[in-house]
């Protein structure tokens, strides 16, 4: 086990989140000024925030079991930067609050939704428990005249990244579909309104931010094959059983988008350079080289914001 360093906490639990928040920040805002024609702060900050929230928390619990395997010394002398690191958080979280209160109450379900299963991603579900709680409160004012009978079940807690092959489409779904409806929802304009500004339609960014966001999470489980494999995450390359095939399907998945979308120069770039880097990276590559194909979709963005800006379109 290495030994854990200031900078490696830093990188972790603060920094990591803010460059992943980036490209939910990039999404966010293309979104809101093709539905409305401006950018509108609330639903960016929504999307950066929960965001920052779901990978700033998960990453400082996995720091402090990390740590806390060190000992009491090593854990007291981290101290300070596990209170800066709350002190992000909780920053973090007033924001997002802030930006609730400032949307319609729609946008703090619709956020509340697609936001819990990455707040739960790797937390243990008790099924059965939360059954029973459900159905105590269902019940509660009903007089059962009968005992069901309730049959056995397994005891092993439910935990929603270790779904078979369905840890990528969760997180594709959430940060693609997810940030489209609480953009959609603060915003609180119909499609027929919607800006629309060329060479973008509404439609083709949600399904470009979808499948892009699929393919890098399943970019990462090619990354990470052996570690997965002999933990028994049943990731798609671990379930295609060949990193080789998954390269493949991810480089027709994306082939497929570029053709779909082939009037839109920015989502055929993107693609192209997607694709390029999935048979560029491997298991060998640096870590911070996958940050590429976390931002495959923001680069484009930006150009394309540039490209505006400078009244090149």
């Amino acid at each position: 086990m290495a030994t854990p360093t200031v900078s490696t906490f830093v990188s972790s639990v603060i920094l990591v989140p803010i460059v992943v928040a980036v490209s939910s920040a990039a999404i966010s805002s293309l979104l809101s000024y093709e539905i409305a024609g401006q950018l509108d702060w609330r639903p960016i900050t929504v999307c950066v925030t929960c965001d920052i929230l779901a990978i700033g928390v998960d990453h400082l619990k996995d720091q402090e079991v990390v740590i806390g395997a060190w000992g009491a010394a090593v854990m007291k002398r981290f101290a300070p930067v596990f209170h800066l690191a709350r002190i992000f958080l909780a920053f973090n979280a007033s924001l997002l609050v802030i930006a609730l209160c400032r949307s319609p109450p729609g946008t703090t379900l619709v956020t509340a939704v697609f936001a819990a299963p990455a707040f739960l991603w790797a937390t243990p579900l008790d099924l059965r428990r939360i059954g029973v709680v459900l159905k105590s409160f269902i019940w509660a004012n009903y007089d059962q005249k009968e005992t069901e009978y309730d049959p056995p079940r397994s005891n092993e807690p439910f935990i929603i990244k270790r779904v078979p092959g369905m840890k990528a489409i969760f997180d594709g779904i959430i940060r693609g579909c997810g940030t489209f409806f609480v953009v959609h929802s603060a915003l609180q304009l119909s499609w027929e309104t919607a800006n629309n500004a060329p060479p973008w339609t509404i439609i083709e960014i949600i399904i470009w931010s979808t499948v892009n966001r699929t393919c890098h999470c399943i970019m990462s489980d090619i990354r990470d094959y052996d570690e997965d494999e002999k933990a028994g995450v049943p990731t798609i390359p671990i379930l295609l059983e060949s990193p080789l095939k998954t390269r493949i399907v991810l480089t027709i998945v994306q082939a497929a988008v570029m053709m779909a979308f082939l009037r839109n120069p920015f989502i055929v770039g993107s693609s192209c350079f997607a694709i390029a880097l999935v048979w560029i990276l491997g298991k060998d590559s640096p870590k911070i080289y996958f940050r590429l194909s976390l931002h495959s979709q923001s680069i484009f963005i930006a150009m394309y914001a540039v490209m505006f800006a400078l009244d090149l379109l």
